[in-house]
């Protein structure tokens, strides 16, 4: 049954959609509350550490209550705080408040992976239904940016956060109407899943994560100069073929999604290869309109479509608990702003270079991709009747397993619904 996974899905779109819409209307937030562009772009970052900070802490407030009553719980908290935002004046204010539902979204991407792992119909199956639910991602990035312009430039910025906040609302009344009552995780399950925090080989899962991640928000934050600039594309080309990658990136997500559960290594051993290479194509020939046209696509097939294939390889060593994942959010969301970062520190020391940026991603690919290799060389060095790649095997979602049951009677009992 995948209604409920496409329910998440599009509970995740909207929270993305949230991410990106200041980024749609700086000049019209910047003029109305009489501050800076830089300013108003401040406001991205606090909600990226809202995301990165609070949602952890929410998780680890809400880990004993059933997943749907806590899902709904922070859906409506955001939507009634997204709402909220153009009825304060103040930029401290609405600082604030993006704060808040920064941390709200971080929370809301941890839980809706959680309930896609339990509604998997078998533990082996977790990542293509995890990929599933992330095309909400992929789409909220495609289209929250677009969006938010639209609604500013025809009516106001407040439109948009109205709209979100109200869109909002009606998905919370379409999960509780939609998703199945999973029973909440026991206290010894909760206490397994802090305990996961422990291994060394968690953490090294999520610094893969964090530098593949890092590679490709480290090129894509600098495309539009890089395809305008160096390319010479016009500005309505560049927007087309923006949407172009955004398209691959849902194409890749559902490719990665549908093999990432038996070849999450391989896949992450391509994507890393596809991503260092055409970055380098992207850095060497960028002002070939003809190099730069396909190197951009490539990044949008390859890289951020690793996340299934990523998140795979963290429920491998640690399981499906929604503090381990909503910390392997938070890490993902650090990569988008180092990555960023670096890429702008490297840009700057160009000599304002779009191409510098694309030599960074590159070399945090190939990072990527070496500290996978040494993960897998330890992996073989696993004793025998230890844990190594069936998760349904694994301390930490053993739990998990009669959960998966449980989920799946939970369908069928609410599949007339």
């Amino acid at each position: 049954m995948k209604r409920p996974l496409y329910w998440l899905m599009l509970t995740l779109l909207v929270v993305v959609m949230s991410e990106l819409q200041t980024m749609g209307m700086l000049p019209e937030m910047a003029r109305s509350l009489s501050a800076s562009t830089t300013t108003i772009g401040t406001l991205i970052s606090i909600y990226a550490f809202g995301m990165a900070i609070g949602g952890p802490l929410i998780v680890m407030t809400l880990r004993l209550v059933p997943p749907k009553g806590a899902l709904l719980g922070v859906v409506t908290a955001y939507a009634v705080l997204e709402a909220s935002v153009p009825l304060v004046h103040n930029y401290w204010w609405i600082a604030a408040l993006r704060l808040l539902t920064g941390s709200l979204s971080g929370a809301v991407f941890g839980l809706t992976l959680t309930m896609a792992a339990r509604l998997a119909p078998r533990p082996e199956r977790v990542a293509s239904s995890i990929s599933i639910v992330l095309n909400g991602l992929m789409f909220g990035a495609v289209l929250g940016l677009p969006i938010s312009h639209a609604i500013a430039t025809t009516w106001n910025w407040q439109a948009s956060f109205f709209a979100l906040g109200g869109t909002g609302l009606i998905i919370a009344l379409l999960d509780l109407r939609t998703l199945p009552a999973l029973p909440a995780v026991s206290a010894q399950t909760s206490t397994d899943d802090l305990r996961q925090f422990r291994s060394p080989r968690l953490w090294s899962r999520y610094l893969v994560s964090l530098l593949t991640i890092g590679a490709t928000y480290g090129a894509f934050s600098y495309f539009t100069p890089l395809l305008e600039h160096d390319a010479g594309f016009s500005s309505n080309m560049t927007t087309m073929i923006l949407f172009g990658y955004g398209l691959c990136t849902v194409l890749g997500n559902n490719v990665v999604g549908r093999y990432a559960d038996r070849h999450a290594v391989l896949l992450l051993r391509i994507g890393h290869l596809a991503l260092a290479g055409s970055l380098v194509v992207l850095a060497l020939f960028a002002h070939l309109p003809r190099a730069a046209l396909p190197g951009v696509l490539v990044v949008g097939l390859v890289g951020v479509t690793m996340n299934p294939a990523l998140v795979a390889r963290v429920v491998e060593v640690a399981g499906a608990g929604g503090l381990v994942n909503t910390v392997h959010t938070s890490v993902i969301t650090l990569g988008v702003v180092a990555g960023s970062a670096i890429g702008g520190l490297a840009i700057s020391a160009a000599g304002d270079s779009a191409a510098a940026a694309m030599w960074t991603g590159a070399i945090l690919a190939i990072l990527a991709t070496c500290v996978l290799n040494v993960q897998t060389l330890n992996d073989t060095r696993v004793r025998p009747g230890q844990y190594k790649s069936d998760p349904a095997s694994h301390p930490a979602t053993r739990p998990q397993r009669s959960q998966h049951e449980q989920a799946q009677q939970e369908i069928t009992d609410n599949s007339g619904a």
